[in-house]
């Protein structure tokens, strides 16, 4: 055979293989990533029952004790067991698919082809996470939710930020649009916080902070400090929480709900310092329109469900619509 015959032969062969059909469903399959083995039992159990449990040697892996709530476990491969008996399930809660055996990591939408796939969680941040992506601090976001099992694919960060002592939902994403629309100006979206004062908060005072209190605050910006702002807060609903929780301990009238659409800085703890007030107790219970349904407690995490996703994409398409309507006026009556 003739060094051109053995050419073409070689060729022909390539030819073949490239279109030979290949079963390939699993050529980039990935093994599912470990998570901590609390978040097993976060179904019928809440985080710190979980770690009693653990503490308390009921749970097992792979007919192995469990010593640590810190240990890890493996989806679809691990066997995990409370007093003897199998839980099963728990793989499904933690958004992991048996069809792949991949985890599912937080929600992804992709708006173009263009345009990269963004991921979207919604984090219950405990009291002491300081709402930072820089990990050369300590406690910082990143951190916190690598300890609570989420391992985002991609550079997530912050969508606003919480005090460092107050708790609730904050969103992490890798979409740098969703910031700016749901931020900035005109944008501004609602923030529910549940506060406990260190005493009972009168009428006219609950009338005053619905009306605006004027306080001076600083914006931080990338670490930069601007001109201090005195000046009062736009208007807000506030109401006093009663609940048979609030009776039993004696908290009547000093549990109040604010809904904010501005993001000054500390702001609701400067409202309450001007009338004479101390906030003891400062939680975040909804962004945007998405809560902390779904989530155990502090520490915990989850994908943004379908009509969580719907909520994030209308807010885009607003902010996306508003841009476009701007840059029309922007080009004037000379065409």
């Amino acid at each position: 055979m003739s060094s051109l015959q053995r050419y073409h032969l070689a060729a022909s062969i390539v030819c073949i293989l490239l279109f030979l059909p290949i079963n390939n469903s699993n050529a980039f399959s990935t093994a599912p990533e470990p998570i901590r083995i609390n978040k097993v039992l976060k179904k019928t159990h809440s985080r710190r029952q979980a770690d009693q449990l653990i503490a308390d040697g009921r749970l097992s892996v792979n007919n192995e004790p469990v010593h640590s709530a810190g240990q890890r476990v493996i989806p679809y491969q691990d066997v995990i067991r409370l007093d003897g008996k199998i839980v099963e399930g728990w793989e499904k809660l933690n958004y992991f698919s048996s069809d792949d055996s991949q985890q599912s990591t937080p929600t992804t939408i992709q708006h173009k082809a263009s345009q990269p796939v963004f991921e979207y969680i919604k984090y219950w941040k405990p009291i002491g996470v300081t709402c930072t992506t820089d990990r050369r601090i300590k406690d910082n976001l990143i951190d916190a939710l690598l300890y609570d099992g989420c391992n985002p694919k991609s550079r997530i960060f912050p969508v606003g930020r919480l005090d460092k002592d107050t708790s609730g939902i904050i969103l992490m994403t890798s979409d740098g649009r969703l910031p700016n629309a749901s931020l900035r100006g005109k944008y501004k979206h609602p923030k529910t916080y549940m506060v406990k004062a260190n005493r009972p908060v009168s009428e006219s005072d609950i009338q005053q902070l619905r009306e605006g209190v004027v306080i001076t605050t600083v914006a931080q910006r990338d670490g930069n400090r601007s001109k201090p702002l005195t000046a009062p807060t736009l208007p807000c609903d506030v109401r006093l929480v009663q609940s048979q929780y609030a009776s039993r301990q004696n908290l009547d009238s000093r549990i109040l709900e604010i809904t904010l659409v501005e993001g000054r800085n500390r702001q609701i703890r400067k409202m309450m310092e001007a009338l004479g007030y101390r906030v003891l107790g400062l939680h975040r219970k909804e962004f945007m329109g998405i809560t902390l349904d779904g989530l155990d407690g502090e520490g915990d995490w989850s994908c943004l469900s379908e009509s969580e996703m719907d909520i994030v994409q209308k807010v885009l398409d607003r902010a996306e619509c508003d841009d476009v309507a701007s840059d029309d006026d922007d080009m004037g009556d000379d065409w």
